[in-house]
């Protein structure tokens, strides 16, 4: 089939649907962030150090310039 671009994508939805995808997209950003808090990835206290995540991040001090990636566990 034909694949449009995500910019392109949204364009056939209505303004009510969008809004809505909108409202859920920015939801699940928040959780993402922040986490639930029930589930057993967001119960660990600490990263691993193992991962490849925790491998990229530097230990014991503030994140570098790029985003500071959660350790795979904690996903």
């Amino acid at each position: 089939g034909v694949s449009l671009p995500p910019q392109r994508r949204c364009r056939w939805l209505c303004p009510d649907c969008r809004a809505q995808r909108r409202d859920f997209n920015r939801e699940q950003r928040f959780y993402k962030r922040v986490g639930c808090g029930l589930c057993q990835a967001c119960r660990i206290p600490e990263d691993c150090g193992i991962c490849s995540a925790c491998a990229r991040s530097p230990p014991g001090g503030p994140p570098g310039p790029a985003w500071p990636h959660k350790c795979l566990l904690r996903r």
